[in-house]
């Protein structure tokens, strides 16, 4: 018998281990990078998409939470919101007086709800913040709350882009006829109260949109997305600043509303959301100092 093509399982073990130390080709490592190559070009988008849409639910979360606290509020103060002007007033004696409207800032609003521990201040800064100006006030000073002395919030919070934000968020005006009709405990599912803040004006320039820093927030850089309350306590999901909802303005009814801008055809009663930095009066005018970015 020819024993020389006869391999013994030995022999053959020896070959394999000979071959297995050989490893793959190029040309079969290529493949597999390849491949690599093509999922992850499926996957990573889909993954940021579904961590975007999480931290927007997270968010929107936020604001249901803060828009809740209002309510709770309002039960003990005649349906009325928050509102500083009514929680510090004018006089030296606490809860009497008229309202003074110079307090009416979102920053001494919110001051005043976290004073109160109706939230914390980590709630007023939206995770998915765009902006380097824009940080939760972590030093907040609880023991600045004294209503003996008139001190009713820290004045440390601040509602300033340009400089120093601790707040993310777009509030009501808290001014005119939609103030009066909008800022306590309506339950109208069609008036927005709060939202993801917007671009100046709702303006839609590109000199003006495409430069914001808000369309980072939620957005993809290019357009704008963002969570919107309104005052029944539900969120909406908007990628425009005018929504399908809110009733159309104007004697025709032909003007759509737009969350960031008063619209004339309004007249102070349509929905306007911005951050007030701060107030200031003289005589009878009231000067409101609006932030955006």
């Amino acid at each position: 018998m020819d024993h020389r093509h006869c391999h013994s399982p030995s022999h053959r073990c020896a070959e394999f281990s000979r071959r297995r130390r050989q490893g793959f080709t190029l040309i079969e490592l290529l493949v597999v990078m390849g491949i690599i190559a093509l999922l992850l070009s499926i996957l990573l988008p889909a993954l940021s998409s579904t961590k975007r849409r999480s931290v927007m639910l997270k968010d929107a979360t936020k604001l249901r939470q803060i828009h809740t606290a209002w309510l709770t509020w309002s039960r003990s103060f005649e349906g009325r919101f928050p509102t500083p002007g009514l929680i510090d007033r004018v006089g030296s004696q606490p809860g009497e007086g008229a309202e003074d409207l110079s307090k009416n800032s979102h920053a001494n609003l919110y001051s005043a709800c976290i004073a109160a521990n109706y939230f914390s201040p980590q709630m007023t800064v939206c995770e998915a913040e765009s902006s380097a100006n824009v940080a939760v006030l972590s030093t907040y000073d609880f023991n600045a709350y004294k209503p003996n002395l008139g001190v009713y919030w820290d004045s440390a919070y601040k509602a300033d882009l340009a400089t120093t934000s601790n707040l993310s968020y777009a509030t009501l005006h808290l001014d005119g006829p939609r103030k009066s009709r909008e800022w306590r405990e309506s339950l109208n599912s069609r008036f927005a109260v709060l939202a993801n803040r917007g671009v100046r004006d709702g303006l839609y320039d590109d000199a003006v949109y495409a430069t914001s820093k808000t369309l980072a927030i939620h957005g993809d850089r290019r357009s704008w997305d963002g969570n919107v309350c309104f005052n029944d306590n539900h969120i909406a999901i908007a990628s425009a600043f005018t929504l399908e909802g809110p009733a159309k303005l104007g004697a025709n009814q032909d003007v759509s509303d737009n969350l960031f801008r008063a619209d004339p055809e309004g007249n102070g009663q349509d929905i306007w959301l911005t951050m007030i930095s701060s107030v200031s009066t003289s005589g009878s005018a009231t000067t409101f100092q609006l932030s955006w970015d």
